[in-house]
């Protein structure tokens, strides 16, 4: 029988609510086969809330104050630019959007934490900032998981004392042990590498440290789903705040899970019509709706439903995708 598999939606950029996945959902829906459709179990993570008001206020001030025009490109720079700029690690966790937000994928977790199915796998879709905030909570997560007593100790923090005190006695799901599919659209993880250099940033894939395990895919993954857990990082030439991840570095380009995807996000025919330039808004959010996009995040959680199912060496199912 095919397998429940939760899938977590994080935004980024043009969000402005909890039902910015829904033309994704609808269409992932649509590209599944039908008796897998049941199976499709989304949740979303909205943290918008947290930094747009910020945003927002200085936009209305500075309209009043030097009559600073508002409109979608000068979004487009802001909120890319002011988001990025709010999702940095503080050392205090009071008023830090950082951590408000890394809240939010907790409780996202916990709300899709199936009770009866602990070992239920889990993709993780992220857009724009909503990438490199879905791969710093897993790595984040990843290392709270494993520390010893000692290594609490040495932090002596009571935030870290109570995370992992929880971590240890919850479900392999919320420790992102059943992490099997991770897919990017229009990631900008690369532009918060600068800061360290390329030798001192590694994927999820890797892990922490020589007696720790990665982030993912999840350690608690049968050997079938193992196979089929895959990275898609999907990017348009056009878009400017999307990017190709395997250039980063040895650790990314060598990591066989991690696929990077060029895809028309803005469409064919503005593509083939318009200038670059004026392409780039209309790339960046693009990949919600595009048809490549989604059929093949639609056969990636297929391969993931039916990893442990006899039925999927036919792959009769997977070859209908799209149909």
């Amino acid at each position: 029988m095919p397998r429940d598999v939760a899938v977590l939606f994080v935004h980024g950029i043009q969000a402005h609510d909890a039902e910015f996945s829904q033309p994704f959902q609808r269409r992932l829906f649509r590209f599944l086969p039908r008796r897998l459709r049941s199976h499709l179990k989304c949740r979303t993570v909205f943290w918008g809330d947290i930094v747009r008001g910020r945003t927002q206020l200085y936009l209305n001030q500075a309209q009043l104050a030097a009559k600073i025009a508002d409109n979608q490109y000068r979004r487009l720079v802001v909120e890319g630019l002011g988001d990025a700029a709010a999702y940095q690690k503080t050392r205090r966790r009071e008023n830090s959007a950082y951590f408000a937000i890394q809240e939010r994928i907790s409780q996202a977790l916990a709300d899709a934490d199936p009770r009866d199915d602990a070992g239920r796998p889990l993709v993780m879709i992220g857009h724009s900032l909503g990438c490199h905030i879905i791969s710093s909570y897993a790595w984040d997560l990843n290392r709270m998981a494993q520390m010893s007593d000692a290594e609490v100790a040495d932090w002596d923090d009571p935030y870290i004392t109570a995370m992992v005190g929880q971590l240890r006695s919850t479900s392999p799901f919320r420790r992102l042990e059943t992490f099997a599919g991770f897919v990017t659209l229009g990631s900008n993880m690369p532009l918060f590498t600068f800061t360290f250099g390329p030798d001192r940033v590694y994927p999820i894939t890797h892990a922490p440290s020589l007696d720790k395990r990665p982030a993912f895919p999840g350690v608690a993954l049968s050997k079938p789903l193992l196979e089929q857990a895959r990275w898609l990082n999907f990017f348009s030439r056009n878009d400017i705040l999307g990017y190709p991840l395997k250039p980063l570095n040895a650790a990314y380009n060598g990591e066989a899970r991690l696929l990077d995807c060029a895809v028309l996000s803005e469409g064919y025919l503005r593509a083939a019509l318009l200038p670059s330039s004026m392409n780039a808004m209309h790339a960046h959010v693009g990949y919600w709706t595009n048809r490549g996009v989604i059929r093949e995040t639609a056969r990636l959680v297929a391969n993931i439903m039916l990893a442990d199912d006899a039925i999927h060496a036919k792959r009769k199912e997977l070859n209908a995708l799209g149909s």
